[in-house]
């Protein structure tokens, strides 16, 4: 899959592209495209900064999107729904005493799983969508920029 994204879009292309969909499906792996392109690709500077930028806007339109859904699927449950959801605030409400700092844990680290926190980010956490982008967004810089520059390191 990798292979033919970079054949339709090349490189910088292609880490907005990868960068969106592992956004969207956790399944896909913008950590092992950046490694492998750390690894093998070996772009210039500013080649590596452009394709750190690209990657992390396409992860962060992504997460933007899963923002503003729970922001609306939450905001509308009844019934069981609103049960089970009103059962998981409590425990979500332990992240509430310092959401910032578990959402840059989540863009940095990885854990908890960035794509669970978008969803629940507005609605259940009470960030603003500006403090989500920004947190995410320079968390993911950060990441992103380890990702693609410690396989240049080992391989030098």
């Amino acid at each position: 899959m990798t292979e033919s994204l970079l054949a339709t879009f090349g490189l910088f292309g292609g880490a907005f592209v990868i960068g969106f969909v592992a956004g969207m499906f956790p399944v896909v792996s913008i950590e092992l495209f950046l490694v492998g392109v750390g690894a093998w690709a070996a772009p210039s500077a500013s080649g590596l900064v452009t394709i750190i930028v690209l990657a992390a806007v396409g992860h962060q339109l992504a997460k933007t999107i899963c923002y503003c859904a729970g922001v609306g699927a939450l905001a509308l449950p009844t019934g069981r729904l609103k049960e089970r959801i009103d059962r998981v605030r409590a425990r979500i409400d332990r992240w509430n005493r310092r959401p910032k700092l578990i959402m840059f844990l989540a863009a940095t680290t990885g854990l908890p799983p960035l794509y669970v926190l978008a969803f629940i980010a507005g609605p259940l956490m009470n960030m603003r969508l500006l403090s989500f982008t920004a947190i995410c967004f320079s968390g993911r810089l950060g990441r992103y920029t380890v990702l693609l520059l410690v396989p240049q390191l080992v391989v030098a």
